[in-house]
């Protein structure tokens, strides 16, 4: 019995560190959106829409600058929004873009091209039974040093008058539209900069040239650029950037909403039994 009473007592007096504890001040509380500032993101100017979005990051604080925390940054918007398109016209409401922060300049946030994308739903739409599918994927470089991967897309459709249910194309057709598609676009790249080459992608002068070109081979029916990926970039050079960009539009702060003030309702008790 006295063995297990000093058992008992040993234990007890075992965790005495838990009683310990020291002098600690109260973490000070800091609202987070104090630390932060908004920011316009700036398309280049081939876009009719400059100011696409609005972006947050932290400020300045020590050494640590707000411009290192916002470069590379990618931001995606819709084509329809940046043209100023309400109005559904070919595919533009279906393709997103994609910018990537190069420069910091006051509040704007000074943007290069950094991809395009057809939406899901849009290609989806296009598939079909009894036709053949030809993909592509294409490298070109830009006049300027940016090199392109390009996404092609193309489906084969009946000739005229035909008779049967398919349409399918043989092998060897699909090889040679896929080879004049790779010379085309290669050829055309390499004497635009990224602002030509962007423009002819966004209003499907591209697309429609490549259709033009081997429709002659096989009959084809939407040759569309399903997704483009820029790859390569050349040297940041500050001057080359603002040449795309032009004169930077001013940020335009959102008006604030007026809210109307509240009004109590006291209810008598006639309403209440009603």
């Amino acid at each position: 019995i006295q063995f297990l009473y000093f058992i008992g007592i040993m234990a007890i007096g075992k965790n005495k560190r838990v009683s310990k504890g020291g002098k600690r001040g109260k973490k000070k509380v800091v609202e987070p959106m104090s630390r932060k500032e908004w920011y316009d993101v700036v398309a280049p100017a081939v876009f009719k829409v400059r100011q696409c979005g609005k972006t947050i990051g932290n400020k300045t604080i020590g050494t640590k600058l707000a411009a290192d925390g916002l470069k590379g940054r990618v931001y995606e918007a819709n084509l329809a929004d940046l043209t100023g398109n309400t109005e559904a016209q070919r595919d533009e409401p279906f393709r997103k873009i994609k910018f990537a922060v190069q420069d910091v300049q006051g509040r704007n946030l000074i943007t290069q091209f950094h991809g395009m994308d057809l939406t899901t739903d849009r290609t989806r739409s296009l598939l079909k039974k009894w036709c053949t599918t030809i993909e592509n994927v294409v490298h070109a470089k830009t006049a300027d040093g940016f090199t392109l991967r390009l996404f092609v897309i193309a489906f084969t459709k009946k000739s005229q008058g035909q008779l049967t249910k398919n349409c399918y194309s043989k092998t060897r057709l699909e090889k040679w539209v896929r080879h004049r598609m790779t010379s085309m676009i290669v050829k055309r790249t390499a004497s635009q900069d990224i602002t030509q080459a962007v423009s002819d992608l966004t209003h499907d002068v591209l697309s429609d040239a490549l259709f033009a070109r081997c429709n002659t081979i096989v009959p084809l029916r939407d040759v569309k650029i399903r997704k483009v990926k820029v790859v390569g970039t050349p040297k940041l050079n500050i001057a080359d950037l603002m040449k795309h960009h032009g004169e930077v539009p001013a940020s335009v702060e959102g008006v604030a909403r007026e809210v109307e003030a509240a009004v109590e309702v006291v209810e008598t008790k006639e309403e209440v039994k009603a």
